[in-house]
């Protein structure tokens, strides 16, 4: 009897080594772990940074959009304007263009 109580409270030497290997295991998946939470966390944040630039580029480039569109509308309602004989007429007169069976009249200023 007292032999089989001291084999039971000293571990073997197999037992040792399950032991050994079992924390080595545990240790090298937790290094694994570390680096790889490690490495998403690199991603994430460089990524983050790089959202903002874009973000910051597409506000850019909007607010240039807008002003483009803004200028395009404007010349548009000039083309438009163009196509019509009145306007055409307004312009020539105001730079002193007159029909051939017209007078042009202006007034002195003193």
């Amino acid at each position: 009897m007292s032999v089989s109580k001291s084999r039971r409270h000293t571990p073997s030497r197999n037992q040792d080594n399950k032991i050994a290997g079992a924390k080595r295991r545990l240790r090298m998946w937790l290094i694994f772990m570390a680096l790889f939470i490690g490495w998403g966390t690199y991603t994430y944040f460089s990524q983050l940074n790089t959202m903002e630039e874009l973000r910051s580029d597409l506000k850019a480039r909007e607010k240039e959009k807008g002003e483009v569109e803004q200028v395009r509308n404007d010349l548009r309602q000039e083309v438009d304007r163009l196509n019509t004989t009145e306007y055409i007429l307004q312009l020539a007169r105001s730079r002193g263009m007159v029909l051939p069976d017209e007078l042009l009249i202006r007034k002195h200023d003193e």
